[in-house]
């Protein structure tokens, strides 16, 4: 007898193991019907789920957009760190919980890559807007323009994903650096922001002598 599974179950089931399916043999390789057999459904069942595998990889992305939305609120609603600390935190979030989408790197996907960020951009800016909006208030942060500058530093940090660029380890770090001052020139940050800051993680901002 078949076994009939809420929506919400099968849907998260056929995502899991064509994230798996994609980890392991590549975007382009991995097939609809390695999928269905991955998880022991008919065609039928996978296509009133998705329309295709790029619906699927989209979907994908969003569940982990999802997933960084979370933990991103959990960061800005975190009383115990400054403005400029809770910035640094989803700045590190964001570079370091890589999301699964090697496929949208291969050749032809420049329009599956741009979805792809625009859906990140929609949903991160409104969380580090309101961050560096309250630094503004406390006094930390100094910029008229704080949603315009989260977007700009948002795209900037394309050039971190080690997927789309092949740096060498000492240009990655040289750029790590340029990103670092340009967020300190372009949001104003104070000296007393940069030394919390420096407080949580490995120094990267230097505070001006006095």
């Amino acid at each position: 007898m078949r076994t009939i599974k809420d929506p919400v179950v099968r849907k998260a089931e056929i995502l899991d193991a064509a994230e798996k399916l994609f980890n392991e043999k590549g975007y382009a390789k991995a097939t609809t019907e390695d999928i269905m057999e991955a998880t022991g459904i008919a065609k039928g069942t996978l296509y009133y789920h998705f329309k295709n595998k790029e619906d699927i990889l989209l979907a994908m992305i969003d569940r982990q957009i999802e997933q960084r939305e979370v933990s991103m609120r959990r960061i800005a609603d975190d009383k115990s760190f400054s403005a400029a600390q809770k910035l640094v935190k989803v700045i590190q979030l964001l570079s370091h919980s890589g999301m699964m989408a090697d496929g949208l790197y291969e050749n032809g996907n420049s329009e599956l890559h741009q979805k792809s960020f625009n859906r990140s951009l929609m949903r991160f800016t409104p969380i580090m807007t309101e961050i560096v909006e309250e630094g503004i208030k406390a006094g930390e942060f100094s910029t008229p323009y704080p949603q315009e500058c989260v977007e700009l530093l948002f795209c900037a940090s394309e050039l971190h994903d080690p997927r789309a660029f092949s740096w060498s380890k000492e240009v990655r770090k040289r750029k790590e650096e340029a990103f670092f001052w340009m967020l300190e020139k372009t949001l104003g940050i104070s000296d007393s922001a940069k030394e919390k800051v420096n407080r949580l993680i490995e120094k990267p901002w230097a505070v001006s002598e006095k």
